[in-house]
């Protein structure tokens, strides 16, 4: 199943479950120094970063891929929903014909089949960023457990990725996320959008997890961008 079908799926849960997202957002939103009123939201998802941000605005336009997910995003004076897909060039084209003075994506651009060509082309349009990816450190013990490899970049390739082509000041930060049993943590797992639907666990590697998961929690590793 592709992230798109996957965020489709859950779109209704998925505001329940991105305890770790709304975290990262609020953390993306309070580095963000100064007021912008024209905002690009890349990757919306059901308003994680709307939510957090607190400034005010003139226009905030908010994008995703599922229109399950626009379609709980936060309404409000000045805010605009669109379906898109940050690895289609349709998107871009369509943005050069938009004001705006900052472009934000919060815990979506892990999901880019080209993560080099995305940053490219909202580097392209030279305006303020502030970007948030999780990266391979994100349930780095359950993957070692399944036997399996992380679907997404390592904290290197992402801040090298980023600095290519952004001045950005960059931090990383280190969740952990606590649960009652095993069995809760393959639910949230399945159902925060954190896994995008990539690589999903097999009937022996889940056994694997329920026997032999030392932790009480899951690991998240994230990336932030701040710069333009």
């Amino acid at each position: 199943m592709t992230s798109h079908k996957e965020f489709q799926r859950f779109a209704k849960t998925y505001s329940r479950y991105s305890l770790i997202q709304a975290r990262v957002a609020e953390a993306l939103a309070s580095k963000i120094s100064g007021s912008f009123s024209h905002i690009v939201d890349l990757g919306c998802g059901s308003g994680g970063f709307f939510n957090a941000y607190k400034k005010p605005f003139m226009s905030y336009l908010a994008i995703d891929i599922a229109p399950e997910m626009t379609a709980i995003h936060p309404t409000a004076n000045g805010v605009e929903t669109m379906v898109g897909d940050f690895n289609d060039p349709k998107l871009f084209e369509v943005l050069k014909k938009r004001e705006f003075d900052l472009i934000v994506s919060s815990s979506a651009l892990q999901w880019s089949q080209n993560l080099d060509w995305t940053l490219s082309q909202i580097a392209s349009f030279k305006k303020p960023v502030a970007l948030s990816l999780f990266t391979s450190g994100t349930f780095k013990t359950l993957h070692k457990i399944a036997g399996i490899s992380s679907p997404i970049r390592s904290k290197d390739e992402t801040v090298r990725l980023l600095q290519k082509h952004f001045d950005v000041k960059i931090d990383t930060l280190e969740f952990r996320l606590y649960f009652s049993d095993r069995l809760s943590m393959l639910r949230y797992i399945k159902q925060s959008g954190v896994s995008g639907g990539k690589r999903k666990l097999s009937i022996t590697q889940t056994r694997k997890i329920l026997r032999n998961y030392p932790l009480s929690y899951l690991q998240f590793e994230v990336v932030l961008a701040v710069g333009r």
